[in-house]
């Protein structure tokens, strides 16, 4: 083929790219379409060669199922010396790979071509759905064959090997790996090969002879999975411009296919395969109606039983149980770090939920065979309400809930606990991470909505479970014991009345613990005269220790006008930093830009107003370059402090050179939210990407703005910092003035916007 039909055929591969409707046939055709220059180069490359020589295509080509970015698997077969053939190669190839082609190709006797295959599987199983292109066909028919015959006397030892072959992920991961994950390509691959393998002869597809499970139902089902993955890969390879194996939210938003029919595809292939390996009961394809004592008495198992849970669930065989969890296993709604679609993350959730007590105190305390079940009931149906877009799925889904707990055999109380708890399963974690738990208040409002102290463990469960479904960093230390310090208040508040004496006793019992081992008046002093907030999130020792940093500040105007206390916490390499200092305009922006200056990041932070014009703000904070936190950090960090109280420090110009040499570690859109339900205060919410200096920055603004912050709850996970401010204007009121709060937000989206 001369370089001008060569042209003529990337013009014509081009065309059919861009207008043909993806799927099976779409591959095949440009397969078929690459067969003709691919056939042509080769015969004009060996028009001078005198010994036998054939063309071959293996692999995905050999299978006809070629993609925009697909790899060429090339293979020549020659008689003697495959030196022989090196100038007829270079022809052949060199213009394949002048026109961008990735090319992979071996030159091979037949005797050296069987060496490989027995030497590595993956040439194996490429030669397998191999086919002839060019050249000598009797040649090519010999070496197929001859693969194939011997494919078949090592069946055993081969069907051992593709059954060891690892299916990563998950079918009904939000982000399928089309290619190498469960269900996925790999997965029809391994079909095919077995069923070469079964009949010793090379095929393109899987058949019946791959296993006594593979009927004409079944493999019709192959055959439209193979279209919609085809389908998938396809629009996935023309958006990336490249080879791409998974499919990301934004392309499954943006391409004009049904993902959920995707979903179910690759579920199908994963359960069939699952079966013909043995992985999976054979009976589980064709399942009847689950009683509820195989339902409890699977999930009993945890985890380890969710490949049967989700292919019962998907074929409906839970419908009677748990009404609507067919449609929701395949059912995507993305949302923050959510790894499944709804159905496959419910059952995720349900298995954790069982595996928790053998590690969770809290979870394990949860003994009542009536609240275990409901706990259960609200694990299968927390996030049922999500088959209506939009907010309010928690409630939607008490409905679900009443009906899963009476189908399991649960009385009415069982089917009204089951129904709170699906109500209220976002409870504990949107208040643990977006509200001041060190306030009194919140913790007895939160109380209130819960009602009943049975419900805070279970609640507690199905949050901890929810949480790990969702995906590991939505569940990390800092946010995990945010949690459990909150169920611990919730406890306590829903001991006695709900207008929280159990917490006002431990409070009391904190300052006289803390009274006992303070042997200085000063610090004494403090204690008696801080209010019951303070000693709601410490203990004694931490309560006296903070109480003597407030003590230690010399009067106003000398040279004790900050004072620094350092502990470690129970998140490895994080420490709390306790500041005391006197209460002026920004002198919590000062703080934490101090602090960022000194190279940690903030995990948390919290302000507490202090007796006499004093203020403690707390920071939890790591390394910001992951390097160990030694003496000289804090010392460093005092020295800024005490610069930055004196006004020689421009913390804003050096943390505007910091950025430039560590920029923005994640990205999104800055959210602000106002509340102003508060009598006390108004709590500004800001959603935020990460970045140094962050906390500085929002409160730099609400300092210019004229405003004073009262509390603040810091939290930073997975790249994003969600910081709560609780602010008052200069006489001590809550700012209620839209124009005010709408300019303050304004004012803060656009120094965030900056570098």
């Amino acid at each position: 083929m001369t370089t001008e039909p060569l042209a003529e055929f990337i013009i014509r591969r081009a065309a059919l790219i861009e207008s043909v409707t993806p799927g099976t046939a779409a591959t095949r055709m440009l397969s078929d379409l690459t067969d003709e220059a691919v056939s042509a180069l080769a015969e004009a490359a060996f028009a001078s060669f005198r010994e036998p020589w054939s063309l071959l295509a293996l692999g995905a080509y050999g299978s006809r199922r070629l993609l925009p970015f697909s790899d060429l698997d090339l293979l020549v077969i020659v008689g003697t010396d495959p030196r022989s053939a090196r100038d007829c190669v270079q022809a052949l190839m060199y213009p394949l790979w002048d026109a961008n082609f990735e090319v992979g190709h071996a030159v091979r006797t037949r005797k050296d071509h069987m060496r490989a295959c027995a030497e590595d599987v993956e040439t194996l199983t490429a030669t397998l759905t191999g086919r002839y292109l060019a050249g000598d066909d009797a040649l090519a028919a010999e070496t197929l064959a001859a693969v194939a015959k011997y494919a078949g006397k090592k069946r055993s030892a081969l069907l051992r090997a593709f059954s060891a072959r690892p299916r990563p992920g998950s079918p009904y991961e939000l982000e399928p790996d089309l290619k190498e994950g469960a269900g996925g390509q790999r997965d029809i691959d391994e079909l095919t090969w077995r069923t070469a393998v079964a009949l010793a002869s090379p095929v393109a597809r899987p058949g019946s002879g791959a296993s006594g499970l593979l009927g004409d139902s079944e493999l019709s089902d192959i055959a439209a999975a193979q279209d919609r993955i085809s389908a998938a890969r396809w629009l996935l390879h023309h958006s990336a411009g490249r080879k791409q194996a998974v499919l990301d939210f934004e392309t499954a938003e943006a391409a004009p296919m049904a993902v959920e029919e995707l979903h179910s595809a690759l579920a199908n292939i994963h359960e069939l395969l699952s079966a013909i390996r043995g992985e999976l009961p054979a009976t589980d394809l064709h399942p009847r109606q689950w009683a509820p004592e195989e339902l409890l008495g699977t999930l009993a198992h945890g985890t380890s039983m969710l490949p049967r849970l989700q292919c019962a669930a998907r074929r409906s065989a839970l419908e009677t149980l748990a009404p609507g969890l067919a449609e929701l296993m395949v059912l995507r709604r993305p949302a923050l770090d959510h790894r499944f679609t709804v159905g496959a993350h419910s059952l995720m959730t349900a298995g954790l939920a069982t595996e928790l007590p053998a590690t969770d105190p809290i979870a394990a305390s949860v003994t009542s065979p009536d609240l275990r079940l409901a706990l259960i009931t609200a694990c299968l149906t927390h996030d049922s309400g999500k088959t209506v877009p939009g907010p309010g799925h928690a409630e939607r889904g008490q409905v679900a809930a009443t009906q899963t707990a009476l189908a399991l055999g649960g009385s009415s109380y069982i089917a009204e606990k089951a129904a709170s708890l699906v109500r209220e399963h976002l409870l504990l974690a949107e208040t643990a991470s977006g509200a001041d738990i060190d306030d009194e208040d919140v913790i007895l409002r939160t109380a209130a909505r819960i009602g009943d102290r049975d419900l805070v463990a279970p609640l507690y469960v199905l949050t901890a479970a929810d949480s790990l479904a969702t995906g590991p960093t939505t569940w990390d230390a800092w946010h995990a014991s945010l949690v459990r310090t909150l169920v611990s208040r919730l406890d306590t508040a829903l001991a006695d009345d709900i207008d929280g004496a159990g917490m006002v006793e431990r409070a009391e019992g904190i300052r006289s613990q803390a009274l006992s081992t303070s042997y200085d008046e000063a610090t004494a002093a403090v204690l008696r005269h801080v209010p019951v907030r303070f000693f709601a999130a410490r203990s004694a020792t931490e309560a006296a220790a903070d109480a003597r940093l407030l003590s230690r500040l010399g009067p106003r105007g000398s040279r004790e006008q900050t004072s620094v206390r350092v502990s470690a916490t129970d998140t490895t390499g994080a420490h709390r930093v306790a500041i005391a200092a006197y209460d002026r305009s920004g002198v919590f922006a000062t703080l934490a830009g101090v602090i960022a200056l000194s190279g940690l990041d903030i995990l948390g932070a919290t302000a507490f107003a202090g007796p006499a014009g004093t203020v403690l703000d707390t920071f939890s904070v790591v390394s910001a370059t992951l390097a160990e936190i030694g003496p000289e950090t804090w010392n460093a960090l005092e020295r800024r402090l005490a610069a930055a109280m004196d006004g020689h420090l421009d913390i804003r110009g050096r943390l505007a050179e910091r950025r430039q040499q560590y920029p923005a570690r994640a990205k999104g859109r800055t959210q602000i939210e106002t509340r102003t339900e508060s009598s006390f205060a108004t709590a500004l919410t800001v959603n935020s990407p990460d970045r140094v200096g962050l906390l500085f920055d929002i409160a730099d603004e609400i300092a210019h703005a004229g405003f004073e912050i009262t509390r603040v709850n810091a939290l930073t996970r997975s790249g994003r910092a969600s910081d709560t401010f609780h602010i008052v204007d200069t006489e001590g009121v809550a700012p209620r003035d839209p124009g005010e709060l709408g300019h303050l937000s304004m004012r803060i989206r656009e120094r965030l916007a900056r570098l």
